[in-house]
């Protein structure tokens, strides 16, 4: 921000005061893009779901908490299938397993599998094939009644216990499912009916792949075991209800969690905007859009306690292990676990889910994203946003971005605070993008401003220097009348010489464009000692004598010593600094026979060495009040026999390339 430094007429103080002329467009750009990403976010709100998802994703990972102890997997892995041989199993080995559970004292046992199809492995359907297929009957005398047939075993074993199978609904196709025996959810509504009405508040299955009807018949009830991943593919919510023919269906880990508590209906709460929560006895579990539940996982897969199905049935348990549990059978097995991808694990065990689901509940440790938050976020961005541009507005880079810094870690740790103690997810993306934007796009308006205030200024100096090249080069003008030629030549010269040498390795580090700008602006003055030698020497028409020679030399003195004080007024200026070498050394000579100091070769700085040639050039070939001019050809050809002598054999060649632009330039700017 640019200031303005003015002084107390009373104590005589430099105030320091900031142009408030360049606070209202800073200020007008803050407000509208503060504005416009509110009005963004409104139009479309899932422009930033993804970091709404991996902010969530951070939070939760920092609070995941122990998980209960009631939940048990039965897990029919590895060891099971080495043991009892590959899946699926016959009917009747399942009709053993839960009848095992059933007798340690599980509350409550969900089978996270489908059985849609008859045991083939049933003696009396072997039976029935073998004569079909060869017109053989085998006969079962002497069979038990109980092992003839494993469907009607493993049905008679489900209706003797706290039994829930799992079902899958569907929801691209229609599909006959007439035969198919649910169990639907008694549901008790209070609320809004509104709501209802204006749009479904569950998702709705438009059919289901369901297990036989003698099984669902038997069992005590049944679940879906569906699950909704995020549009990432990150499974964060599962559907607690899906309706599907008009009537509503629980989740298997919900009907299974009601089974263990004994209870028979649920409580469902509905506002003008949809469905509130779910009320499971006292426990009022908070739902999403479309009756749907934020899971609080507990960290990666196997999280709760697994059984080995193996174990289960070898009567291998430690008393106790399964009393009073929760229990949910499912597999891990290579190549029969359904896996999900959850914030914490790629590759989650889909029986598990049902496990944190009953988890939550009991513990009561839920996760929230209430209507209203939306909201907030939004009107928190246009707060933020809008104080952020006063901020930046009104206070310095320093400042701001320090005041800005507190507000965005306050922002972050309130939401860190609000997800870890009350479980509710107010995410602080939207506050925080446009802290970042707004500081982004002032900081860079700034930056534009203060460029075009250091173009403006470079500008300025560099007009500065063209106007002090030129006051001081008019110096020697006044002295010498056929100096207004010879400086626009020597320009010109010296420029050709510099773009040609400037790709050598011998001068490509003394020579780039800005040191050849610099020194076509310095060559000018490369005579302005001349101010310092008397008329009489200066303007004599014949050859000096030797005295007279000494006291010319001292030009070159002289224009040092006059460069000199500027150079310590205005600072160590680059331009000053190569117009000084080139006022003292450009009537140095290669082989260390020039004035004022005999420097020889290397020694000579670069811009003398370029000086010196185009010097004698012009002189050459310009007319003086002591002499002629002579032809271009005969300067070229006495530079040629002073190479390696008065000249630098690179810049003699270098001349010899560019010759004919010299006279070019020669005649252009002729003297009148």
């Amino acid at each position: 921000m640019r200031s303005k430094r003015m002084a107390d007429p009373e104590s005589g103080k430099v105030i320091i005061r900031r142009d408030r002329r360049n606070r209202s467009p800073v200020l007008l750009y803050g407000i509208l893009f503060s504005v416009l990403l509110f009005f963004i976010n409104l139009a479309k709100p899932t422009l930033t779901d993804f970091l709404h998802n991996r902010v969530y994703d951070s939070l939760l990972s920092a609070s995941t908490g122990k998980p209960s102890p009631v939940p048990v997997i039965v897990d029919i892995d590895e060891k099971s299938l080495k043991q009892y041989g590959q899946w699926p199993w016959p009917h009747y080995r399942i009709a053993i397993l839960v009848d095992k559970l059933r007798n340690l004292g599980a509350l409550s046992i969900g089978l996270d599998m489908l059985f849609a199809e008859e045991d083939r492995t049933s003696i009396h359907s072997i039976r029935k094939e073998i004569l079909r297929d060869f017109g053989v009957d085998l006969g079962l005398r002497g069979v038990p009644q109980e092992l003839r047939d494993n469907d009607q075993r493993l049905a008679e074993a489900l209706s003797r216990g706290p039994f829930l199978l799992g079902y899958q609904f569907l929801f691209e196709e229609d599909s006959d499912s007439e035969d198919c025996l649910l169990h639907p959810l008694q549901v008790n509504q209070i609320g809004h009916d509104k709501a209802e009405k204006d749009s479904p508040l569950f998702i709705h299955a438009r059919s289901v792949s369901c297990n036989l009807k003698m099984f669902s018949e038997a069992a005590a009830g049944s679940g879906f075991f569906n699950v909704l991943p995020d549009s990432d593919g990150i499974l964060r919510r599962v559907p607690l209800i899906i309706e599907h023919g008009g009537r509503l269906y629980p989740s298997l880990g919900l009907v299974t969690l009601m089974k263990a508590l004994g209870v028979r209906d649920v409580l469902l709460k509905t506002d003008t905007g949809g469905v509130e929560s779910l009320y499971l006895n006292q426990t009022a579990i908070p739902l999403t859009s479309k009756g749907s539940m934020l899971i609080r996982f507990r960290g990666k897969g196997k999280t709760f306690d697994y059984v080995s199905a193996a174990d289960i049935l070898s009567d291998r348990i430690p008393d106790g292990k399964i009393q009073g549990k929760i229990v949910f059978v499912g597999t891990s097995a290579s190549g029969l676990k359904e896996l999900k991808s959850t914030p914490f694990d790629p590759v989650f065990p889909g029986v598990e889910v049902h496990a944190t689901v009953v988890d939550n509940i009991l513990k009561k440790d839920f996760l929230s994203r209430p209507k209203w938050a939306a909201g907030l976020e939004s009107v928190g961005m246009l707060a933020l946003g809008l104080l952020s541009a006063f901020i930046l507005a009104w206070t310095g880079a320093g400042w701001s971005s320090l005041f800005l810094g507190v507000v965005a870690v306050g922002v972050w740790h309130a939401s860190a605070w609000m997800f870890r103690n009350e479980g509710i997810f107010i995410s602080p993306v939207l506050p925080l993008i446009v802290l970042a934007c707004n500081f982004s796009l002032i900081t860079f308006f700034r930056f534009w401003q203060e460029e075009r205030r250091v173009k403006e200024r470079t500008r300025e100096l560099a007009m500065v220097q063209e106007a002090t090249i030129e006051s001081m080069s008019s110096l020697t003008e006044t002295r010498d009348p056929d100096t207004g030629g010879h400086i626009k030549r020597t320009q010109n010269y010296i420029r050709l010489l510099a773009d040609y040498l400037k790709h050598q390795p011998r001068f490509i580090r003394f020579l780039d464009d800005e040191a050849i700008d610099l020194l076509c602006k310095s060559a000018p003055l490369h005579d302005i000692g001349k101010v310092g030698v008397s008329d009489r020497i200066l303007l004599k028409p014949g050859k000096l004598t030797e005295q007279e020679f000494e006291e010319m030399k001292q030009h070159t003195v002289y224009g040092r010593d006059t460069i000199l004080v500027a150079e310590r007024k205005l600072g160590n200026t680059s331009f000053l600094r190569i117009a000084r070498e080139i006022a003292y050394t450009h009537h140095e000579r290669w082989d260390g026979s020039g004035y004022p100091e005999g420097l020889r070769g290397e020694e000579i700085p670069v811009p003398g060495r370029l000086m010196a040639l185009v010097d004698t050039y012009d002189a050459l070939t310009s007319k003086r009040v002591y002499k002629s001019q002579i032809p271009h050809e005969k300067a070229v050809q006495i530079i040629i026999e002073a190479k390696g002598t008065q000249f630098d054999p690179a810049v003699v060649d270098a001349f010899l390339e560019v010759k004919e632009d010299f006279r070019r330039i020669g005649l252009r700017y002729a003297d009148a």
